[in-house]
């Protein structure tokens, strides 16, 4: 088959992430992909190339990422437009079979109907994230005011366009059910995020890293490192950080980008914990080391009223380290990860029973090891992007 696939998340030539590897998968079994993503360049302009046995087709965006709220959505808000233009001049003359999205945006729906006339393909939307529910709960707009109106148009006509619909988690296919009565359930399944495993592996000096970065070699280490923004409630754990001082069983590393950066970076100014670690930038090399030596990995989520699964998670499972998840009742990775023997879960705000689990990880490192076996199993079961790969290619291959 000839997929088409779109993404604001495609990243740059020779990095990867959960969509390269889902792409990776499809090209491994005889496809051919060609993915339209988006820079964030001044002054570029669309250009094909190919990358890892895949025609990649670049479209200018504006400003998206490490952005103001107001100039993501006003770039998203022309988006579609910008790509539809280049798909028609770049690739106007190829054939598609399928076509394969991602949320976010929603903005694109138009984009999806349009090409779904034009090559007569069916579409499989991989449902990230759901707006405008997200902004609502965040309170960045008002549910029944205009911005939610617009977005919520966007809303119905993308989920309408797509054939099939694929969400990140049991409950996250029961809320888009009950939250969308035209849907019919048939269409809608489970397609979780996904990865290819990283080969079992050891790093030269990941044994010198805590050395490295002054972080106490005793200590169990909880990570929690990528986007850093508004939907984590960052300021929870940075009053565990503070409660915690005094403790020397733990140490916290907190690292990545996004809009809360500059909160963490401040509160850190004002009052330097001994006991965790702020970065904004590592080398590659320093990073995977911070992986290997780190113990726990942590997943906040705050205020969310519909279920979300952070694909952060599976680095977590691919280094075998277990999770302590404090986040929104909605969600149901807690139940999964406890369910799975890989982890613990407490309600996000709940600083009492987030300590005692901070606690019981960094007195009991042998059931701290095999809570991370057991992660590191769940994923190979679950979350692999061969897994993915073959729920999205049965509706579309004999």
């Amino acid at each position: 088959m000839n997929i088409l696939f779109i993404s604001i998340a495609w990243p740059a030539k020779n990095q990867r992430n959960l969509y390269t590897d889902l792409m990776d998968a499809f090209v491994a079994d005889g496809h051919r992909v060609v993915v339209v993503g988006t820079t964030e360049e001044q002054d570029a302009i669309p250009v094909v190339k190919e990358e890892n046995a895949k025609l990649v087709l670049r479209v200018p965006s504006g400003k998206i990422r490490k952005a103001s709220y107001v100039r993501k959505i006003l770039s998203l808000f022309t988006l579609g437009p910008k790509m539809k233009s280049a798909i028609y001049n770049h690739l106007g003359n190829q054939q598609f079979d399928m076509i394969l999205g991602a949320t976010p945006p929603i903005t694109l729906s138009k984009l999806y109907l349009t090409l779904k006339r034009k090559y007569g393909a069916p579409f499989y939307l991989m449902l990230k994230d759901i707006w405008p529910q997200g902004s609502v709960d965040l309170g960045v707009i008002r549910q029944g005011g205009p911005g939610w109106l617009y977005l919520r148009s966007h809303e119905v006509r993308l989920y309408k366009a797509a054939n099939y619909i694929g969400c990140m988690s049991p409950r996250g296919k029961e809320y888009l059910l009950s939250k969308n009565k035209f849907l019919e359930r048939s269409n809608v399944e489970v397609c979780p995020n996904s990865i290819s495993p990283t080969p079992v592996k050891d790093l030269p000096g990941a044994g010198n890293i805590r050395k490295k970065y002054g972080i106490p070699e005793n200590a169990c280490v909880f990570l929690f490192s990528g986007n850093l923004g508004i939907g984590h409630g960052l300021h929870f754990l940075v009053d565990v950080i503070n409660s915690l001082r005094d403790y020397t069983g733990a140490y916290f590393i907190i690292g990545g980008a996004g809009t809360q950066y500059n909160f963490l970076e401040r509160k850190f100014a004002e009052d330097p914990p001994k006991n965790a670690f702020l970065y904004n930038w590592l080398p590659r090399e320093d990073f995977e080391q911070i992986l290997m030596t780190s113990d726990v990995g942590l997943i906040l989520l705050y205020k969310y009223t519909s279920p979300q699964f952070p694909s952060r998670l599976l680095s977590y499972l691919d280094y075998s380290m277990p999770a302590l998840c404090a986040i929104n009742p909605e969600t149901d990775m807690g139940s999964i990860v406890e369910n799975a023997e890989c982890g613990k879960y407490v309600h996000h705000g709940d600083k009492a029973d987030f300590i005692k689990a901070v606690e019981y990880f960094s007195e009991h490192p042998e059931e701290r090891r095999k809570m991370g076996s057991n992660g590191r199993n769940l994923l190979l079961r679950e979350y692999t992007a061969e897994h993915s790969y073959q729920i999205i290619a049965k509706h579309f291959t004999g």
